[in-house]
């Protein structure tokens, strides 16, 4: 069974090279306006086997039967142990496949033009991270199942063909709220950003692992996060100005952060529902609106 994958992957590869070598130059010319001629011509079937980390590809396919054979080991049930083969198996496709385009892309581009510049392009649907990556020449961290492409240029226009407002907004346009909240983190957080809130302020705030908690904070029940919340971190300086906030303190760690909690738009909100007060100014001075 597996060889037949690794085969089908490896036809996948080809296709997804081959296009990759014959669309970068289209591209090149429709974004920069330059028609480059070709130093060298890419050959598709290099990329054929071989995973973005230089591992053969039945090495890497073969990895979740390991990982699933020592689960049932301690105890996985069979059912668990082949989902867990499937889940495997389909991330590692699909992360081999971006890698195998991002790659054939970069060299064909490379062979036109020694300084051309990656564009960060959405394949919607697309997460928050990837989001706030859009159209710029930055490749910043990827995830599992990350499916972004590049568009290569000898330059990166302001006009690229990835923008992650023209994408959010034809979301608002479609009405998608399911699609929104998945972005940005929560149906509060869509709705701060309609009420103007900064679009990487309420990514990033998901950008650590727990650095969104709930917590009981004097009685109330709050959601908060952790970032911004340092010397560095402009949402600190807005709640030491309004108030809401008296210093820094440190609790361990590397960081020196504030004494008092970020609250997330969702705590917002049910505070200004409940007393009246205007969230726009209170999502101002937690530093969600810049």
């Amino acid at each position: 069974m597996l060889p037949q994958l690794v085969r089908l992957l490896d036809t996948a590869q080809y296709e997804t090279a081959s296009e990759a070598v014959e669309n970068a130059p289209t591209v090149m010319r429709d974004l920069g306006g330059f028609d480059f001629e070709p130093e060298y011509e890419p050959d598709p079937w290099q990329w054929v086997g071989v995973n973005g980390n230089g591992w053969d590809t039945i090495d890497t396919m073969y990895t979740p039967i390991i990982e699933a054979k020592a689960g049932v080991l301690r105890g996985w049930t069979l059912d668990f142990a082949r989902y867990r083969i499937e889940i495997g198996m389909l991330t590692r496709a699909r992360t081999c496949l971006a890698d195998t385009q991002r790659s054939a892309s970069m060299v064909t581009a490379k062979g036109r033009y020694a300084d051309a510049r990656p564009v960060r392009v959405l394949n919607p649907p697309s997460c928050g991270r990837c989001v706030i990556l859009a159209g710029t020449s930055n490749a910043g961290e990827r995830h599992p199942n990350c499916d972004c492409t590049v568009m290569w240029s000898h330059d990166v226009p302001a006009n690229a063909y990835a923008d992650p407002y023209s994408y959010l907004n034809d979301l608002v346009d479609a009405a998608d709220m399911d699609a929104l909240a998945r972005i940005l983190g929560s149906r509060a957080n869509v709705r701060a950003y309609l009420d103007g809130a900064d679009l990487n302020q309420l990514v990033n705030a998901y950008r650590r692992k727990g650095s969104v908690t709930r917590a009981q904070f004097y009685s109330r029940k709050i959601k908060y996060t952790t970032e911004g919340t340092t010397r560095r971190g402009s949402a600190s300086y807005r709640m030491i100005s309004a108030g809401y906030a008296n210093g820094f303190v440190k609790h361990g760690g590397r960081y020196t952060r504030i004494d008092r909690p970020r609250l997330m738009p969702e705590t917002i909100y049910e505070i200004c529902d409940r007393q009246g007060r205007d969230p726009k100014q209170m999502l101002r001075n937690y530093g969600w609106i810049l």
